[in-house]
């Protein structure tokens, strides 16, 4: 079931980004997307004195983005995606796993009154797709502005969460969600994108998740990455406490990249 739903996932990302080639022309369609990789190796001879260890490590990121702008709707997917190794004396170990797809579709009936339905799922785990986490909301968004160079978006409503883990069990959770979108971007050298989701439960209390990038070029085939994560789930480590239990993950990746579209 998981490998179907990935799949579909995929196709509406790939799918939507060809579609909106017919409609550029018509500046319906707005699309992002970068593909970072890195590579670092070190080899240390037999003889070596110093504590260095032979060590490589890659690391594997994309962003896409594919939004679909009329005066009587906005769809937007984004698709998250980093995933890395690192080996040093034959011991292997994640060195990133996060995978994010969101699905936003919004009516626009007015400025301050925009109904929305969303789809949302996350892993973030050594083992790729489990635990997985699903959610699905609908609620009222507000876009506070939309200009050139940046953009704030707030929505909020009602929402489901479903978790499907094969350590912890399964979870199924009703509640309310809050999500806050800022871009920003200079031309094509600069961009930042900013995203805090925050999901109350009926039964448990709240969970966040906060995502902070900045894309910087630095060449004509390089990009320098910048992220800062914070991330609170009680329904995946029940055990947590707020604050003391806050995780964080602050990273800075430097290598090729291609931008996509």
């Amino acid at each position: 079931m998981k490998k179907i739903i990935l799949s579909v996932l995929a196709l509406v990302i790939f799918a939507g980004s060809a579609f909106s080639q017919d409609y550029d022309s018509q500046s319906k369609w707005k699309n992002v997307g970068v593909f970072t990789l890195n590579y670092f190796q070190t080899h240390i001879s037999s003889d070596w004195t110093g504590r260095e260890r032979n060590s490589n490590l890659w690391q594997l990121g994309i962003f896409l983005s594919v939004e679909r702008q009329t005066s009587d709707f906005n769809w937007a997917n984004i698709f998250n995606g980093r995933y890395g190794k690192i080996t040093s004396d034959g011991t292997s170990s994640s060195l990133a796993d996060i995978f994010e797809f969101n699905s936003v579709f919004t009516y626009k009936i007015y400025r301050y009154l925009r109904p929305y339905a969303s789809f949302y799922l996350r892993t973030q785990n050594n083992k790729f797709g489990d635990p997985i986490t699903y959610m699905e909301s609908a609620g009222l968004s507000w876009e506070l502005f939309d200009n050139f160079f940046n953009s704030l978006n707030i929505r909020t409503g009602a929402a489901l969460k479903q978790v499907n883990s094969s350590a912890a069990g399964d979870l199924r959770a009703q509640g309310a969600e809050a999500v806050i979108n800022y871009n920003f971007q200079y031309i094509s050298l600069i961009r930042f994108v900013s995203e805090a989701r925050i999901f109350e439960s009926f039964d448990y209390g709240a969970d966040l998740s906060w995502t902070n990038k900045i894309y910087l070029k630095t060449g004509p085939w390089f990009t320098t990455e910048f992220g800062y994560i914070v991330y609170y789930d009680k329904s995946r480590i029940p055990a947590h406490v707020w604050p003391r239990d806050i995780e964080t993950l602050a990273y800075v990746a430097i290598g090729v990249s291609f931008n996509l579209f």
